[in-house]
């Protein structure tokens, strides 16, 4: 079997679990995130750090005060400076992936999803086909 390949996030990955939503950017940079924030459990009012790591935005708490937190509503405000550093634009969709075990939600652009499912199906096609009869 071939494996997917992935934007390379280091340690994050390494075993656990990992829950997947999908979501629009809005124009103000808003994308709902009601079900990862969820299965974080991450409650309106946490503190959240957001920074950019190998061209994903990667949403941690915070234990100092910040300019971002959790609203009631459970949705995120993507800032436009970052949103231009991950090549983000309004109306893409953009995949959330509450990474459980290490408490962190990585917001992955189209552009990555794209070289990754690419990349994948350009790997499907090499491999030979084990279900056709040799004679």
């Amino acid at each position: 079997m071939v494996p997917l390949p992935v934007a390379d996030l280091g340690p994050l990955v390494d075993g656990g679990s990992v829950a997947f939503s999908l979501a629009r950017v809005g124009a103000n940079g808003v994308v709902a995130a009601r079900v990862p924030l969820e299965r974080l459990s991450w409650a309106p009012g946490l503190q959240l750090r957001l920074s950019v790591s190998s061209g994903l935005l990667v949403v941690a708490p915070s234990e100092k005060p910040s300019a971002a937190s959790v609203p009631p509503r459970m949705n995120l405000t993507l800032p436009a400076r970052l949103r231009a550093q991950c090549r983000i634009r309004t109306e893409d969709q953009v995949l959330l992936a509450a990474v459980l075990e290490h408490d962190l939600l990585v917001v992955y652009p189209q552009h990555a999803l794209y070289t990754m499912v690419t990349a994948f199906h350009d790997n499907l096609v090499k491999i030979p086909d084990r279900t056709a009869h040799r004679d």
